[in-house]
């Protein structure tokens, strides 16, 4: 009953949001037509557009599932799918507008629709997330849910009570480990693990089981599945060793013999297609928009010292591949010779050197490294294929020698200009922890995330907090 009634909900919200669209169209037009340009004939094109929208916003929307309010999304992903839906939305009304050759629809009103309609819907979801996530810190809306858990299941249990708004109610924990029963006791009450999870579920209000096991059994999880399947109470399973197996897999075949495919990095063809045209498509232009800055930097470098403008290092690239980085120079010409006098001073952990007040950078070259104003020539790379925008930062050979073997996996997507350590903080991160937010980011990754990490590296530069 209470899925089902979601999906009503889900599906009224959908419909609520695409006639909100149609609204705003309609606004957009009418802002035109009284102060703008009135309309002198082709109402009837704008009539075939705005029933259009509709069914291409119902589509949208519910293919992104924007009729959902989940319970744990952050703010600036619900940005970025409205902001697919608006885009894709448009792009699709000017190709049926090219198509029929509507020659009067005003590409004003178009913009302007794009506008308002970005606006009005995410601020509608936001408001309508924040007052789910009010009401269910109050005790409202929550989900009755019981954890299986052991030892290792502490960190998400303890995300659960903190988290208030995510709306989940701790009805019981089932567990035989003394640490957790000792930990949460004397706030919940304690089941031991013994089979007596069916009448549990029976005779109780019980909307999802979790299981947060370190470990399992393949017998007790099919059990589980089916116990849950049987009475239509949801269940999730999370557990370190789905992590250790690498979270992707699929079933492939070969000449009809059936594959279990495992995959430690991103497979969705389209997807990764996709960032690769955005790449070429959004280094060009940023090079087009910047080349003043780029002349005015390559000025004040040779300025400064008389030496050369570019730093060319050898870094290693996807899956090991070698190429020359590019880099306005922000040291001083023989700064490679003076890097083993200053080894004893290195801020970094690992096979990396970091050092805040290096004395080898120039007075240039330490505005430079503040604004990350260096790494605009990276672009340039970004360009021959070489680099991405967005990927784990390109190491130098030596320092992947020392790698150890986990730690390679972070070649296996292609280099980027910036990444989750670029935006987080740089020096402050403990070497393997910044390899860890390598394998986040490779493990987690979609163009989503490149997005916002995009968005974030603009307010380090404006803030000056690189080093």
């Amino acid at each position: 009953m209470i899925r089902e009634r979601e999906k009503v909900i889900e599906r009224g919200s959908v419909i609520f949001q695409a006639l909100l669209s149609m609204g705003c169209f309609y606004i957009a037009w009418l802002i035109n037509d009284l102060y703008i340009n009135p309309t002198q004939g082709g109402l009837r094109e704008y009539q075939i557009i705005f029933i259009l929208i509709l069914p291409i916003w119902y589509v949208l929307l519910d293919h992104l599932g924007m009729g959902r309010m989940a319970r744990t999304r952050m703010y600036s992903y619900i940005f970025f799918e409205y902001f697919s839906v608006v885009g894709i939305g448009n792009a699709l009304l000017f190709i049926v507008a090219g198509i029929l050759e509507m020659q009067d629809i005003s590409r004003w009103v178009m913009v302007s629709f794009m506008g308002i309609n970005f606006f009005v819907l995410f601020v509608y979801k936001a408001m309508a997330y924040k007052t789910m996530k009010i009401l269910r810190g109050r005790g409202y809306n929550y989900k009755h849910v019981i954890i299986i858990a052991d030892k290792d299941s502490i960190y998400f249990i303890d995300r659960i009570i903190e988290t208030k708004d995510w709306g989940y109610k701790l009805l019981f924990i089932v567990t035989n480990s003394p640490v957790v029963e000792k930990k949460y006791g004397h706030r919940f009450q304690i089941i031991p693990d013994n089979g007596s999870l069916p009448t549990i579920i029976d005779e109780g209000v019980v909307d999802e089981v979790m299981f947060c096991k370190g470990d399992f059994n393949q017998d007790k999880i099919r059990d589980l599945v089916n116990l849950c399947a049987e009475v239509g109470v949801t269940f999730r399973m999370q557990s370190e060793l789905l992590s250790l197996v690498g979270g992707r897999s699929y079933m492939s075949y070969f000449n009809q013999l059936p594959f279990l495919t495992f995959m430690s990095t991103p497979n969705n063809y389209l997807a990764l297609k996709m960032k690769s045209i955005m790449d070429y498509i959004g280094a060009f232009l940023i090079l087009l928009l910047i080349s003043p800055v780029l002349l005015f930097i390559a000025i004040s470098i040779k300025i400064d010292d008389g030496g050369p403008i570019f730093f060319k290092q050898v870094r290693v690239g996807q899956n090991g591949r070698k190429f020359f980085c590019l880099k306005f120079r922000t040291m001083v010409t023989n700064a490679e010779d003076l890097k083993d006098s200053l080894m004893d001073q290195n801020e970094q952990e690992g096979p990396v050197f970091k050092m805040k007040d290096d004395p080898r950078v120039t007075k240039v070259g330490r505005f430079l490294r503040k604004s990350s104003l260096d790494e605009l020539p990276q672009f340039f790379n970004v360009l021959k294929g070489e680099m991405s925008i967005v990927g784990p930062r390109p190491p130098v050979p030596k320092e992947v020698e020392e790698y150890e073997r986990w730690q390679r996996r972070r070649l296996s997507m292609k280099p980027g200009i910036t990444c989750i350590w670029q935006v987080s903080g740089r020096n402050d991160i403990p070497f393997e922890q910044w390899m860890k937010m390598d394998m986040q980011y490779i493990d987690t990754w979609s163009l989503k995330l490149d997005f916002m990490l995009f968005l974030k590296t603009f307010k380090v530069m404006v803030v000056k907090d690189g080093q």
